[in-house]
């Protein structure tokens, strides 16, 4: 297997935006947001985040929600935007990590993810990434 196609990775792609993206298999992305998000830092990691799966021609870019504090629903409109824009452009957005209070609030804001592949939590996101591409993760 060559230098660049390793199975798991950390290499680390991201530059001066306030988000870190690592490619994590050859065909997919990671990338997980903190804090709290306005939205001029969302509009950055939108624009960001769109270059550099455009750049890597990846497949499937995984958005870690689990250290978010907070959003608003302009925000939570960004999200959904970037979903439909990498969907646009063939790739595939899996958001995972929303605690029950961010839920809360985003449910409340009249956010809608039923268009998004949302998973619980990176382990599964990184699991349904795998099954999308056809491998499978076995214990042994």
């Amino acid at each position: 297997m060559a230098p660049d196609k390793v199975a798991l990775s950390r290499k680390q792609i991201g530059g001066e935006v306030p988000i870190v993206v690592s490619e994590i298999t050859d065909f997919c992305l990671y990338t997980g947001l903190f804090g709290t998000i306005d939205s001029v830092r969302m509009q950055s990691v939108c624009d960001k985040l769109t270059d550099i799966a455009d750049d890597k021609q990846t497949d499937i870019v995984i958005i870690d929600l689990f250290n978010v504090e907070s959003i608003d629903s302009a925000v939570a409109g960004y999200m959904l935007r970037l979903g439909g824009v990498l969907r646009l452009v063939g790739v595939t957005p899996i958001f995972c990590g929303i605690k029950s209070k961010l839920a809360t609030t985003m449910v409340a804001a009249g956010v809608n993810m039923d268009g998004c592949i949302v998973t619980h939590n990176l382990k599964s996101a990184l699991k349904l990434s795998m099954e999308m591409k056809g491998y499978s993760m076995e214990k042994k």
